[in-house]
């Protein structure tokens, strides 16, 4: 638990380092106990010092990246417009994706009427209504997904 905590310690204290190296000192305290700090602690036993250096800009594509071509300076936005338009066409679709899966787990239970009873009772059986139900929420789910993964193709040949 200690280490979790030095390691939260150091990690903030490099999401907070400034365009200048910062120094961290690592101390234990005489109970034993870890601690990170900018700045001297009274009692504890130096450990360990750090200097954090802020992490330099990438400029080179990552490792299995494509290198990304330069905008044209012409249909900039035109392109920013038309990626707009489909990152809202991708939210869309997910969301009515959701909405269908939604409306499918409604379906599960039987409406009224849908369930037909056995002569000598115990037990009943399903109508057909029940089940063409049951096929056009299931269709409309995988409407939803083909309708999502168009969303998502479209996207990416814009990003290209």
């Amino acid at each position: 638990m200690t280490t979790i905590k030095g390691l939260v310690a150091l990690a903030l204290a490099t999401g907070m380092a400034s365009a200048a190296a910062e120094t961290v000192y690592k101390y234990q305290r005489p109970d034993g106990k870890v601690i990170y700090s900018d700045t001297p602690v009274q009692g504890a036993k130096l450990i360990g010092q750090f200097e954090l250096v802020p992490a330099p800009v990438q400029t080179q594509p990552g490792r299995g990246e494509a290198p990304r071509r330069p905008a044209a300076t012409g249909g900039s936005t035109d392109r920013a417009q038309a990626l707009d338009a489909a990152d809202a066409r991708v939210k869309a679709a997910d969301q009515a994706l959701k909405d269908a899966l939604e409306r499918q787990q409604q379906t599960f239970e039987p409406l009224p009427g849908e369930r037909l009873g056995n002569v000598g009772g115990g037990t009943s059986r399903l109508t057909e209504e029940y089940f063409a139900r049951q096929r056009a929420a299931a269709a409309a789910v995988d409407a939803a997904r083909v309708e999502l993964d168009e969303a998502y193709r479209a996207r990416n040949e814009v990003r290209e």
